[in-house]
């Protein structure tokens, strides 16, 4: 978008008649001088250039917890993660691996050694938002835990507060969960210091028949949310939840193939509760980051694990053809204990 503008140099003449004005001003104008003509530099629009990183499971939550409390103890842990400030970015997904409610009068199922239920207080998740997550995946094999709650059922328990919260911080994007299908994939215009950047996200539970998914994100109705990922002026983000070895082949086939078919600039697998290959993908329409599982991040009842990861990326926005472009990612490798989550180094990916 390049403006040229010129600028010719002023003539005062004095004539005996209006007519002698006139013909005496034609001429001045047609025989002017090039040297008088100024014309200003072209003005160059500097392209938007911003971050984006990526979290795997995460939530704050007790298992078969039926009055969810509140203790700030998201952010607690996450402040002990971050200490030296340099984690988050721009636009930080994260996959929060719970439902969002205060209370819960039947669970999926009862108590035992082989069986959870997750209920986080939305003043959890909201913590979360003010450290600078905005970018909030909801639609896993835990979104439907509470199954009976005066708040509502299931993912509609979840929905109700995250429409409250979409209110209070409209700068952050949630997808997952709807009252209404026509609601995902989500799309917001996310406002930056530097410039507002485009989204379309959607996150998708790899499970489920269509009874469970009536009001979850599922990979079963992916086909119908083709459409509005065609718009390339937009960043796209695919963040899929798997929930065994099976479903998560099937993760990793349509993260693939939406970044083939050109339909993603940011495919995210998580699920397995362990880190995956991250991939920067070289196609003919640009670079596009793969990353099929990113393991855990904190979360109070998920076992210890060594190896997970938070993706780090850098994008631009061409200012010709208004499209995201990869510049940089970095990986970096985090194990985390539960609530503890330490980073033990960073990756360049190529």
């Amino acid at each position: 978008m390049n403006n040229k503008a010129f600028f010719a140099a002023g003539i005062i003449a004095v004539a005996a008649s209006a007519t002698a004005q006139d013909a005496f001003s034609k001429e001045a104008t047609t025989n002017a001088p090039t040297s008088n003509r100024v014309a200003s530099k072209p003005q160059t629009t500097r392209p938007t250039e911003f971050t984006f990183t990526a979290f795997g499971d995460a939530g704050w939550a007790e298992t078969h917890t039926a009055r969810a409390p509140y203790s700030a103890g998201f952010k607690k842990a996450f402040d002990r993660f971050n200490q030296k400030q340099n984690t988050l970015g721009d636009i930080n997904y994260i996959n929060w691996e719970t439902s969002i409610g205060t209370q819960c009068d039947q669970f999926w199922a009862s108590h035992s050694p082989s069986t959870y239920a997750f209920l986080t207080h939305p003043r959890e998740l909201e913590d979360a938002i003010k450290l600078g997550f905005n970018a909030i995946g909801l639609a896993n094999n835990h979104s439907f835990d509470c199954v009976k709650s005066r708040e509502g059922n299931g993912p509609i328990q979840t929905h109700r507060f995250i429409s409250k919260l979409e209110k209070s911080h409209p700068n952050t994007v949630f997808s997952g969960v709807f009252a209404n299908e026509r609601e995902e994939p989500a799309k917001k215009e996310i406002t930056l210091k530097q410039g507002t950047v485009p989204v379309t996200f959607l996150s998708a539970y790899a499970g489920g028949n269509r009874s469970h998914c009536a009001n979850i994100s599922c990979t079963i109705n992916l086909s119908k949310e083709k459409q509005a990922f065609a718009d390339k002026k937009r960043l796209r983000i695919l963040a899929l939840h798997s929930w065994n070895k099976s479903s998560h082949q099937s993760l990793k086939a349509i993260l693939r193939q939406w970044i083939q078919d050109d339909l993603v600039d940011i495919a995210i697998g998580t699920g397995p509760h362990i880190a995956e290959t991250i991939e920067v993908v070289n196609t003919k329409h640009g670079k596009k980051i793969l990353a099929t599982s990113l393991g855990n991040f904190i979360h109070p009842s998920l076992a210890a694990q060594p190896n997970n990861a938070v993706l780090q990326t850098t994008w631009t926005i061409d200012p010709v053809s208004k499209e995201p472009k990869l510049l940089k990612a970095n990986a970096l490798k985090v194990s985390c204990d539960g609530t503890t989550c330490i980073n033990t180094g960073t990756r360049k990916l190529h």
